[in-house]
């Protein structure tokens, strides 16, 4: 036989319909005739079942055959037993259990009775009715007596345990058919069919529609319980029955049913509202529930927070001292603190404040913990803040404190040389060339006076942000000409060598751009490096680097230590580098030209190494109008 016969599967399941609707109206009516109809039903059913596993199996396919007391007569057996466990109580349960095995005990003597009866004298048989059905096996139907026995036990154990790990219902009914009924198959066909030559065929047979008769069964028992059997127990306490009245299953199934619903709800309510990140975990620290706020803080769903799944949104370097912490408090059995931070899939960083605190049974046995998560994000970043400015502040006020000291120096000294050769002019027996040499000197510590009062307006109107740009034509090449110009006297004398190299025709060299500015950057740069070079050379110019111009100036001076390479760009800095730095100069050069390139829109930055040289670039935007 190759092909499934699905005319024989209809009949089965109208069967098991008509069956397992028989069972439910006179469980429905048990309150006007009692529960004694169903139970006479079910012995009925025991007769049938034995007489039909006994006489009839029908081929569904090559593999597959099924006898339908077994399958469904015999399933519908133990569900009506859960039934009855379930809404009504365990005593009329075990009732119902000792009744279908006396039932079956009393049916296998009978059988064996009659049997014998056949066996021993002539039988008078005027209606020719077959005798083989009192020939069947005793020994297979008190094997079959035995694991009814043991199923119905199994029922009600195994029930109770997986009630404990699912709520709902279908499942729970489900998955304890499904195991009673796979080791009634198991059982039956290896007690009782164990010499035939197809038993393997058998027990596959039995197995299958075993486990299909549980999930056609466990769809019907559990729609009728949900829509037909939904009323609830109320306690009473007025009369003396009811004092003494000890709850039934259903009674206390329903009434903690009721109670846990009530309280997950009103639960479930509060951690919804609160406006922190609530947690709950094992004694182990093993997480088991977050509330929305959690995942909304931390950026993981429920299910990804279970366990350790919660590490995976702490930021990495706090990850393991976090985890070694928990644990760690966890295995102390004390409460927990901690900030740390979560790193969200955006790339956003939150701070947060956790606190947990163990959770006891009535046995002061800790079972867990509950605990918060704060988000404090906007305080660290007001304490960093904070921390900045004040950082900010202090070493603006030592900065300046090493400027003014500076200063009192830089404008005493040229001060005293003008007035010590103002003196000295006085003299009456000076010839023309040493009054010429007094004057040259005076003129130049005036100079450098002047340069030093320019600077200190300068960084002022920087600062109080009173300094405006104004574009023109520019030609960059008769800029740097003019600096070198100016320049190559003061490095002929210091026997510097002095070189210009320019990146761009002079038609091409036009530009627009502040021409003060420029000049100031780029002559703070020659001066900066004259001033810090005793030998060698100073080169500077530009080169064009895609639409911009990057101007350089290198020397061979004394260079500037890596951790100093960031720093010479702030307010004042130079004079705070140590005595042999210290040359003269108030130390805002440098801030200047900073602060001039970032209103050209462009950049500055310094490349040196400690006693071999400093490279100084800078770029402004190239646009050329020829």
């Amino acid at each position: 036989m190759d092909t499934i016969n699905f005319y024989q599967i209809s009949i089965f399941l109208f069967q098991g319909l008509v069956v397992a609707s028989l069972i439910l109206v006179l469980f429905r009516i048990r309150t006007i005739m009692g529960l004694g109809l169903l139970f006479t039903v079910l012995g009925l059913f025991q007769f049938i079942q034995v007489f039909l596993a006994s006489t009839l199996y029908f081929e569904i396919s090559e593999y597959l055959v099924i006898s339908p007391g077994s399958s469904i007569l015999f399933s519908a057996t133990l569900f009506a037993v859960l039934l009855i466990y379930i809404k009504e109580d365990a005593i009329t349960a075990r009732k119902l259990i000792y009744a279908l095995v006396i039932t079956n005990i009393v049916l296998c003597f009978l059988l064996l009775s009659f049997r014998l009866n056949i066996e021993g004298a002539y039988s008078y048989n005027p209606f020719d009715i077959s005798t083989e059905f009192f020939y069947t096996n005793v020994f297979v139907l008190f094997v079959g007596t035995g694991i009814l026995f043991v199923d119905s036990i199994l029922i009600i154990f195994i029930f109770e345990f997986i009630s404990k790990y699912f709520t709902t219902l279908f499942f729970r009914i489900l998955i304890t058919m499904i195991l009673v009924l796979s080791f009634d198959a198991i059982s039956f066909s290896l007690g009782s069919f164990w010499y035939f030559d197809d038993m393997a065929r058998i027990l596959y047979s039995g197995l299958i529609s075993k486990i299909f008769m549980a999930i056609f069964f466990s769809i019907i028992f559990t729609l009728y319980i949900k829509f037909f059997e939904k009323e609830t127990y109320h306690a009473n306490y007025l009369t003396f029955k009811d004092v003494y009245h000890s709850l039934t299953y259903k009674q206390k199934f329903e009434v903690a049913e009721k109670a846990i619903q009530l309280t997950e709800s009103r639960y479930h309510t509060l951690t919804n509202l609160v406006p922190v990140g609530i947690f709950m975990t094992l004694a182990d620290g093993k997480t088991t529930f977050v509330n929305p706020k959690w995942c909304t803080i931390s950026g993981l769903s429920q299910e990804e927070a279970l366990n350790d799944g919660w590490l995976d949104a702490v930021h990495p370097e706090d990850r393991q001292k976090l985890k070694e912490g928990w644990y760690d408090d966890a295995d102390k059995r004390k409460n927990s603190d901690a900030e740390y931070r979560f790193l969200k899939p955006d790339g956003s960083v939150i701070w947060v404040l956790g606190q947990a605190i163990p959770e006891y049974n009535d046995k002061q046995q800790i079972i867990g913990y509950v605990g918060t998560i704060t988000d404090i994000t906007e305080i660290k970043l007001y304490e960093q803040e904070l921390n900045r400015l004040k950082e900010k502040a202090e070493e603006s006020d030592r900065l300046k404190s090493a400027f003014l000291a500076n200063m009192s120096h830089e404008i005493r000294t040229p001060m005293n040389g003008i007035l010590g050769l103002a003196e000295l002019l006085k003299e009456p027996k000076l010839n023309g060339d040493e009054q010429q040499l007094y004057l040259d000197l005076i003129k130049e510590s005036g100079d450098r006076m002047l340069n030093i009062i320019k600077d200190i307006i300068d960084i002022s109107k920087i600062e109080s942000d009173q300094v405006n740009v104004f574009m023109s034509e520019v030609n960059i090449n008769e800029q740097t000409e003019y600096l070198y110009n100016f320049f190559k006297t003061e490095t002929d004398k210091k026997g510097i060598t002095l070189v210009l190299n320019n990146g761009l025709t002079a038609k091409e060299a036009i530009i627009n751009t502040d021409k003060e500015k420029f000049n100031a950057v780029l002559t703070n740069l020659v001066k900066n490096a004259i001033k810090y070079t005793k030998e060698g050379s100073i080169e500077f110019g530009y080169v064009h680097k895609d639409e911009s111009l990057q101007f350089y100036v290198k020397d061979t001076g004394i260079g500037i230590p890596k951790n100093r390479l960031e720093a010479i760009f702030d307010r004042f800095v130079q004079a705070d580098i140590g005595d042999r730095y210290a040359l003269e100069g108030a130390g805002i050069g440098l801030s200047i030209a900073k602060a001039y390139v970032g209103m050209l829109d462009g950049k500055i930055w310094v490349d040196s190494k400690k006693d071999k040289g400093s490279t100084f670039y800078f770029t402004i935007p190239y646009t050329p109008l020829a």
